[in-house]
């Protein structure tokens, strides 16, 4: 199997780890985010031209999840993420 580098998910599947990982075992989630902002100039690597000027600077300080009141295109319904739980498979003694 070749090497893996890169696993995605996207927010539903995030949403969906994270209600798992609390046990959260009902209720409507949706994925929330917190950023830091800051400003700063950009100037660009030397030879490379283009303008230099003012930009913003966005960081990603937490992410988690919060508790929704209605359903739409984030949310995840946590009763739904433990129904996709796949059964343990039980130890089964067999006679010979």
């Amino acid at each position: 199997m070749p090497e893996v580098s890169q696993i995605t998910y996207n927010l539903k599947e995030v949403a969906s780890l994270m209600i798992r990982h609390q046990g959260i075992r009902s209720g409507l989630w949706m994925i929330w985010t917190r950023f830091a902002h800051a400003a700063t100039n950009i100037v660009p690597p030397e030879g490379e031209g283009g303008p230099a000027g003012p930009a913003s600077v966005s960081v990603v300080v937490e992410l988690g999840i919060q508790k929704a009141n209605e359903p739409g295109p984030m949310t995840v319904d946590a009763s739904e993420v433990w129904k996709e739980t796949k059964p343990r498979s039980s130890r089964k003694t067999t006679k010979k």
